[in-house]
């Protein structure tokens, strides 16, 4: 059970060092903080060999084969902790005369929606929130460099299909003309425009959802695009160039590999759970087949969240990240008397979670260890089909998450529940190749 030590009496030793007074008790162990933290670290190390092993992933093209990581960060506890791991790994190396294994490059979606054209800031105030605590990033961590890429930027992606994610039409005789006519004005271009389309839609569930999926999606774009040749980016604070990226590591705990787990289920999207749990390439929908690796798939939630307070200094402290609390409390979470209506699933999910990671951790981890079991059938190993398809359009992915498609499943799964129809009763077409999952979220 992971948590510190609150118990009253003798204090005890760490079991590791045997020298510390203890003040984690984690997996029925007693470890001294600077041991918790070599711990952690050491979970990590194990995650990252396991993706050196696999070269035949790595578009690796430089003579002196150093590595350039991409990763992302939320300001949340755990892909904070990752980048503090990740770089006292590279001190560890740096200390006992070696080279630095590889580069990171920190890539931050900043989700907030808020435009500033909108109210009268004054000038102090014109740099985004996000961008003065990327600062704070770089400050602390030199060796790295950090972006900060606005969600609006999604909007450039032609691998999702925008005419998808609008409502349907209201007229369900509106002829074939009108309806193609209206797919191709339908695509946001502005701030504005996402907002309205993130807004329309159904449920506080579908909200969290789509905003989910075009993240990990400019996600994934942003580290594709570095493979081209004409493009070269310059970390302009440190003056340091961007390397291509050879991996794109996610800063997932096992907790939260296993809230996805039951949350992409219940949508409908449990045929792509291989694509999104388990490490390895996942195509881009461009045809580029990305590597894509969870280091801290080992590690509970809580235990990084205890790592944030543990490090030196504590990631806790100068405004690094955005709270720890709604994860470390999780009992007192889960207990708390909420309406559900305004709360997506992942919310309900991860207070569900909280509450079973304290007191059942074994059945967290079994739920990952059995998800990473599956195999991905029927497809590439990176969820592509065919690619001949049209002019270059992959057309073997949902058009919106860009996942593989389970045909068969997603008529079964409308079937059941008699939505054998497309939306507001038209006649399903070839056009609507969306997994159940993002159906559902679009049209409820």
């Amino acid at each position: 059970m992971p948590g510190a030590m609150t118990q009253a009496g003798p204090a005890k030793l760490c079991r590791k060092c045997k020298d510390k007074e203890a003040v984690h008790n984690i997996r029925s162990d007693n470890f001294c903080s600077e041991c918790f933290c070599q711990f952690v670290a050491t979970k990590t190390v194990k995650r990252l060999e396991v993706l050196n092993r696999d070269k035949r992933n790595l578009h690796n093209g430089r003579p002196n084969g150093s590595k350039t990581f991409y990763s992302g960060l939320s300001f949340g506890a755990s892909s904070s902790a990752l980048i503090d791991i990740l770089e006292q790994i590279t001190l560890s190396r740096l200390s006992r005369g070696k080279d630095a294994s590889f580069a990171l490059h920190v890539i931050h979606i900043d989700t907030d929606l808020q435009d500033s054209s909108d109210t009268a800031a004054a000038p102090t105030q014109s740099i985004p929130g996000a961008e003065k605590r990327l600062d704070l990033w770089r400050a602390r961590y030199p060796r790295f460099t950090f972006e900060r890429v606005p969600l609006v930027q999604v909007l450039a992606l032609n691998t999702i299909d925008w005419a998808a994610l609008q409502p349907p039409p209201h007229d369900a005789t509106a002829s074939s003309e009108i309806t193609e006519r209206t797919e191709q004005a339908a695509r946001p271009t502005t701030l504005q425009d996402l907002r309205n389309l993130l807004a329309n839609l159904p449920s506080a569930t579908s909200r969290r959802d789509i905003l989910e999926l075009l993240v990990r999606r400019l996600l994934i774009a942003r580290a594709t695009a570095s493979w081209k040749a004409d493009v070269q980016t310059t970390d302009k604070p440190s003056g340091k160039t961007i390397q291509k990226c050879d991996a794109l590591l996610f800063g997932y705990s096992t907790t939260a590999l296993a809230e996805r787990t039951l949350v992409e289920t219940a949508k409908g999207r449990g045929f792509s759970l291989p694509w999104q749990i388990n490490d390895g390439p996942v195509d881009d929908g461009e045809g580029h087949s990305l590597p894509l690796y969870y280091p801290v798939r080992e590690l509970f939630r809580n235990e990084l969240v205890q790592y944030t307070n543990a490090c030196q200094p504590p990631l806790t402290e100068g405004g690094l990240i955005v709270s720890a609390a709604s994860t470390s409390s999780g009992t007192d979470q889960a207990s708390a008397v909420v309406s559900h209506r305004e709360l997506s699933i992942e919310e309900v999910l991860t207070r569900y979670f909280a509450d079973v990671e304290v007191n059942y951790p074994s059945v967290v981890a079994n739920v990952v260890r059995t998800t990473a079991k599956l195999e991905r059938h029927g497809h590439d190993e990176d969820g592509a089909v065919d690619a001949s398809k049209g002019e270059g359009r992959r057309s073997a992915g949902c058009r919106v998450c860009g996942m593989p498609l389970d045909e068969a499943g997603n008529e079964r799964w409308r079937g059941e529940i008699g939505r054998l129809d497309g939306p507001e009763g038209r006649p399903r077409t070839g056009m609507d190749r969306l997994c159940y999952g993002c159906d559902r979220s679009i049209h409820g």
